[in-house]
């Protein structure tokens, strides 16, 4: 029970259990809801456009209905000038081409002067005086029209009709072309049926599949909601629309696909599938490299401490809180203190001449190492910028070998010198091998990089080392080259190190004595400051 194998692998399983059930909520809770979401706009979208192709379909019959009504024909008509207008102008093909089931000329008063339609139940053409006889099929329409106009204002007016069956209307007064101050003489109703013509119609404008079903007593239904999932690969949309007699309501229906939703669906299960498996195969790694790195070699520096123990105890030099641990840490810890002390003068001693170059006095490459990692993790986790410049010195092989190896190793003590004093407090400065130096600059930005590596190689200009070798000038330069990880396009360190070296590369091919500089930017693309 005290074992840290166990404690971690039960530590391993609660954080699994605890990822598995985040993923669930961020499923449930954000994912999906945001897809419902987006399919609900996808819907009110795709209904906006069957909307609007109706209303551009009743705007239309109604531009129809008030261009007929202020004709000064049939102004002549309703005050009997026009006998022949009717024959003349009307005919089973006219109402077939423009879709109209019917037209009726009315008094003011609603009382029928004539009226005509073509009934596709019986493939007949009517025309009469009033809703008898052959055209007593229209009688339904007419009564329905008649009892509207009397409540209408003189003007056109454009609505829908729910019973005999789905139609739009537009009643509309008629008045010369030129009316001036003649009164309206009657109305002019036309009647389109919303059939499966209409229906086609629509289809062919918006590509969507619609119905529409009457709603005689909308007060004695419960209305179902405007999205209804029928499966996963099909949805219903309804809208309601008034109509009349009766404030009746018609039932605007369409069955969409549901494509996006589950390709996202789809695609989104598919990622957590392979996040869990990722995450399983994870914790089984963990497991294992935990045993074969850490408790295994803790054990076996344990066995060997307490063999190699001397008799200087000094118990005060660890935590308590850890040498009181009933684990294999505890246990090592205990064993360890007798000669953590003893060790740590020396300990000290190497580590300061581990991490410094035994020429230049500057930080080494291995300490280099560590700290560009160290500090592009906090800068990714911070959201900082980290800046890395490399500085070569120009020929530097010429001067050695015209000046000697001693005046070559004072030149680079010199040049670090004066680097370490431009740097200061700003980064670090270590030498990566030979004439090749690194500073490292946290917490920064393009400008004050490109700032600084400026400043450093007017510094060793200034030094005005002679150089009669070099071929950019009589004294001792430099070449820099320079790479910035930003937060938006974070680099891993030997990716910021091959940055700045091909930076340095450019600037050497470019003549040396001059400063090259390389980015990374998001999405992984690399272009130059």
């Amino acid at each position: 029970m005290h074992s840290l194998r166990f404690r971690f692998l039960l530590s391993i399983v609660l954080v699994a259990c605890l990822a598995l059930l985040a993923l669930w909520g961020i499923a449930h809770f954000l994912v999906y809801p945001k897809l419902l979401a987006r399919e609900n706009d996808y819907v009110a979208l795709e209904m906006g456009r069957v909307e609007s192709a109706l209303k551009d379909d009743l705007d239309n019959l109604g531009g129809d209905t008030r261009d007929w009504a202020s004709w000064d024909d049939a102004y002549d008509f309703m005050q009997g000038k026009a006998p022949d207008f009717a024959e003349s102008n009307f005919s089973q093909e006219m109402f077939e081409d423009m879709d109209h089931l019917m037209m009726v000329f009315m008094r003011m008063d609603g009382t029928p002067v004539w009226m005509a339609g073509y009934n596709p139940d019986t493939d007949t053409y009517s025309t009469c005086t009033s809703a008898t006889n052959e055209c007593r099929w229209m009688s339904p329409f007419f009564n329905v029209i008649q009892a509207h106009v009397h409540q209408q204002a003189p003007e056109l007016d454009k609505w829908l009709l729910s019973v005999p069956t789905p139609a739009m209307i537009a009643t509309s007064p008629i008045v010369p072309t030129e009316r001036g101050s003649e009164p309206p003489l009657g109305w002019l109703a036309i009647v389109r049926s919303m059939d499966r013509p209409w229906f086609e119609s629509v289809r062919h404008q918006t590509g969507v599949n619609v119905s529409i079903e009457p709603i005689l007593h909308p007060d004695l239904i419960v209305k179902p909601p405007p999205i209804i999932r029928i499966s996963d690969d099909q949805l219903l949309a309804t809208r309601w629309l008034n109509a009349e007699p009766n404030d009746d309501i018609l039932s605007l229906q369409a069955t969409l696909a549901r494509r996006d939703f589950m390709a996202n669906t789809a695609s989104f299960n598919f990622a957590m599938l392979w996040t869990i498996g990722v995450l399983f195969t994870v914790v089984m790694v963990i497991l294992g490299l935990l045993e074969f790195i850490i408790l295994a070699p803790t054990r076996r520096l344990a066995r060997f401490t307490r063999e190699q123990r001397q008799e200087d105890h000094f118990s005060e030099t660890l935590p308590v809180n850890l040498i009181a641990r009933r684990d294999e840490l505890g246990s090592l810890a205990r064993e360890f203190q007798h000669l953590l002390m003893h060790q740590k003068q020396r300990t000290d001693t190497l580590e300061h001449l581990s991490q410094r170059d035994h020429l230049t006095g500057l930080l080494n490459r291995r300490y280099l190492d560590e700290y560009l990692v160290q500090a592009l993790t906090q800068a990714h986790q911070a959201r900082h910028s980290v800046g890395l410049i490399i500085i070569d010195i120009d020929y530097f092989k010429a001067y050695n070998d015209h000046y000697g190896h001693p005046e070559g190793d004072h030149c680079l003590t010199r040049v670090a010198r004066t680097m370490d004093r431009v740097v200061d407090d700003q980064g670090i400065v270590a030498r990566a091998g030979g004439e090749e130096f690194v500073v490292v600059l946290p917490e920064t930005n393009r400008k004050r990089t490109w700032r600084l590596a400026e400043q450093l190689r007017l510094a060793v200009a200034a030094m005005s080392l002679p150089h009669e070798h070099s071929r950019v000038a009589p004294h001792v330069t430099i070449s820099v080259g320079m790479a910035i990880s930003l937060p938006e396009a974070p680099c891993q360190p030997a990716e910021l190190m091959r940055l700045a070296d091909e930076s340095l590369y450019r600037a050497k091919k470019a003549g040396r004595n001059r400063i090259d500089a390389h980015h990374r930017e998001p999405h992984h693309q690399i272009d130059t400051l």
